[in-house]
C-alpha cells in the first residue's frame, strides 16, 4: 500500500504538476556530507539560482560528515525528524532503504533520463525490488594518475599492462627520496578502493548474479598476490596511510604513480600551480584482463516525511531535477571537485556541456575526458550485477576487502589463504535478495 501511495504522490507531481499557490512559502532541507567551505558554497550557488527562479520554494542544506551519516539517519528514522533528501553512495542507500525510511525514486529518474540521458551504468547500483531507490547527481571513477615529469625523465611511457606497471614502479623508485607507485593496505575505506582497482581489471565478483558469494576465485587471487608485489615499491608506512598522507606525499613528489580519483587537479592548479598531472586507465592483466575501474555513483535518496505532502514533494523534485541541469550540475560537480566529482549524464558530458568550459578542466583537458570515459567501465564492488546481496552494506562496513589486503601485505599471510578467509566472512555476512 505504500509504494502505492507514494507512486500515486509521484504521478501527481510529475505529470499533473501539483501548482504551489501564488505567496505560498515551501521550504525544503537536504542533507549533504560535504563538509569544506568551498563545496558549501557550491552548494549555496546553486540553491541561490534555484530560489531566484523558484521564489515560493526555500531550500536548506545541512552538513554531516560521512562519519556520522549512518547514525545520524537512523536516529531520525526513528525520531520522525528526517529531511527531504539526503546525498548518498550505494551502500548507504541500502542501508537507509534497509530501515524503512526512503521512497522509489523511478518515475523522477526516468523524466531526468529522457531529458539529459543517464550513463546506464550509474543506475545499476540503485536498482533493486523493481524500483531505482537513488537518483545520481555525480560520480568519482578512479584511474592511475602520474607525474608526467617523472615518466619521461625515467625514459618510461605511461603503463597499460600490470607488468608494464610493476616495471616502472621498480624503474621510478629511488628511496628514501621517491617511489614507485602508492598503495595502501590498512582497515579503511581507501584500501577497499584501492583494491578494487586491481581486482576488477583481473575478473573478481564479490557476488553472482543470483547473490551467491564468489570471492574465492583464481581471477582474485591473481589480483592480491599482484597487489603484495607491487606494494615493494610503496614508501615505507604506507600501508597505514589514508587520503591525506597519499595526497601530500603526491603533490610533494615523493610518489611517481598511484590509482586516485582525479581531484588532486585542483590542488596542481590552484595551490601548486602546476600541470604536472596526467592519467592512463588502470592497467590490466596482459592476460584475461578487463578494462574496469572503481566507480563511485553519488545519489540522493528522498525520505518518506517528503512524500507525505504532495506539495513538498514536487518542490523536492523539482530541485533534484534543477540539480541535474547542466549549468547546475556543472557547479555541483566541476565548481566542488573538478576531476573528484564526474558528471553522469551524457548532456554533460557533450562537447558543448558548460562543464569543459571550466578552468580547472580545460587545465587538465585530457585527465578529464579520460575520468569521463572511464565512468562507462566503472564498477563497484559487490555492485557487479546491480544490488543481488543485501548484506554488501555489512562487508564494506567491516573493511573484509582491506583485511584481506593487510593479511598478505603487512602480515605475511599467503594469497590463498586470506582470500579463503574473506570468502568465509562475506558467507557468514551474506544475505542475497530474494
Amino acid at each position: 500500500m505504500w509504494f502505492k501511495r507514494v507512486w500515486m504522490l509521484s504521478l501527481a507531481a510529475l505529470v499533473f504538476g501539483t501548482c504551489v499557490a501564488f505567496g505560498e512559502i515551501i521550504e525544503i532541507v537536504f542533507w549533504h556530507h560535504e563538509a569544506p567551505a568551498y563545496r558549501v558554497a557550491a552548494f549555496q550557488q546553486v540553491i541561490d539560482a534555484f530560489e531566484k527562479e523558484y521564489p515560493n520554494i526555500h531550500v536548506r542544506q545541512e552538513v554531516v560528515p560521512w562519519g556520522e551519516a549512518w547514525s545520524r539517519t537512523a536516529a531520525a528514522i526513528r525520531a520522525g525528524t528526517t529531511p527531504d533528501f539526503q546525498f548518498d553512495i550505494p551502500d548507504f542507500n541500502l542501508y537507509v532503504y534497509e530501515l524503512g525510511g526512503i521512497i522509489p525514486v523511478t518515475d523522477l529518474v526516468e523524466k531526468i533520463d529522457t531529458k539529459y540521458g543517464y550513463l546506464k551504468s550509474q543506475l545499476l547500483m540503485y536498482q533493486h525490488h523493481g524500483e531505482i531507490w537513488g537518483v545520481p547527481i555525480w560520480t568519482m571513477p578512479m584511474v592511475l594518475i602520474y607525474r608526467p615529469s617523472m615518466l619521461e625523465e625515467a625514459g618510461i611511457l605511461p603503463p597499460r599492462t600490470w607488468e608494464e606497471l610493476l616495471e616502472a614502479a621498480a624503474k621510478l623508485t629511488n628511496p628514501p627520496e621517491r617511489y614507485g607507485i602508492m598503495l595502501t593496505a590498512g582497515l579503511n575505506l581507501l584500501t577497499q578502493e584501492l583494491a578494487w582497482c586491481f581486482m576488477a581489471p583481473s575478473g573478481t565478483e564479490l557476488f553472482d548474479a543470483n547473490g551467491n558469494v564468489t570471492f574465492n576465485s583464481p581471477q582474485t587471487i591473481r589480483a592480491v598476490a599482484y597487489y603484495k608485489e607491487l606494494s615493494k615499491y610503496s614508501p615505507p608506512g604506507s600501508a597505514a596511510w589514508i587520503w591525506g598522507e597519499a595526497e601530500l606525499n603526491f603533490g610533494a613528489g615523493r610518489i611517481a604513480m598511484m590509482p586516485y580519483f582525479g581531484g588532486l587537479e585542483k590542488r596542481f592548479f590552484e595551490d601548486l600551480k602546476s600541470t604536472d598531472l596526467a592519467a592512463v586507465p588502470m592497467p590490466m592483466p596482459s592476460e584475461c584482463g578487463y578494462a574496469r575501474t572503481l566507480t563511485y555513483p553519488n545519489a540522493v535518496h528522498i525520505f518518506k516525511s517528503a512524500a507525505q505532502d504532495p506539495k513538498r514533494l514536487e518542490a523536492v523534485f523539482t530541485f533534484i531535477e534543477f540539480m541535474m541541469r547542466p549549468d547546475m550540475n556543472t557547479i555541483l560537480t566541476a565548481g566542488q571537485e573538478p576531476g573528484s566529482f564526474v558528471p553522469v549524464t551524457e548532456a554533460m558530458l557533450a562537447p558543448d556541456s558548460p562543464y569543459w568550459d571550466h578552468p580547472t578542466i580545460k587545465a587538465f583537458l585530457d585527465l578529464n575526458r579520460l575520468l569521463v570515459r572511464e565512468v562507462r567501465y566503472g564498477t563497484l564492488y559487490g555492485f557487479e550485477h546491480g544490488v543481488v546481496n543485501l548484506g554488501i552494506g555489512e562487508i564494506i562496513g567491516e573493511n573484509v576487502l582491506g583485511e584481506v589486503l593487510q593479511r598478505v601485505v603487512v602480515g605475511g599471510e599467503s594469497p590463498e589463504a586470506a582470500v579463503a578467509w574473506g570468502q568465509k566472512r562475506m558467507e557468514e555476512l551474506s544475505r542475497p535478495v530474494r
